[in-house]
Formats: C-alpha cells, structure tokens, sequence
C-alpha cells in the first residue's frame, strides 16, 4: 500500500510540474528537470527487490545531505 501511495504521489507532482510549465513557459527546462527527476525517484519505489530499493534510498539520502552541505559551504563563502 505505501508503495501504491508513492506512485500516486509522484504522479500527481509530476501533473503538478506540467500545469506550472504549460502556466509559465520560461520555465520548461527547469520543469522538465523537475519532472525526470520526481519520475526517476517515483520509478525506484516500484523496485520489488528489498536490497536494491534500500541501496537507492540510501544514496538518495546521502545526495541530499552532500547537496545540502555544498549549499551551505557556497552560501557561507559568499558565492551564493
């Protein structure tokens, strides 16, 4: 069921993603990102094999956190 729920979720931000592309054209290359990605990891959840879908989460989290510290570094260093 959780998994059924990530699938509805994914769509439906990804439908979210399309309205704000057709509203707003200037962004399309950003929107289409948006889209691949939130598809990419909607996609990881429908992996039926137990390790593989941990090891995915995993290097997802561990992304997030390294994304979030080079952030703060360049906010930090005035580059940002």
């Amino acid at each position: 069921m959780i998994r059924e729920a990530i699938l509805f979720g994914g769509v439906l931000y990804i439908l979210i993603t399309v309205a704000q592309i057709i509203d707003r054209p200037a962004i399309w290359s950003e929107g289409i990102i948006v889209a691949l990605v939130l598809a990419i990891a909607t996609a990881c959840y429908l992996i039926h094999d137990e390790h593989r879908l941990h090891l995915s989460e995993i290097i997802a989290l561990w992304a997030a956190v390294l994304l979030f510290l080079v952030y703060a570094t360049l906010k930090f260093g005035g580059v940002l």
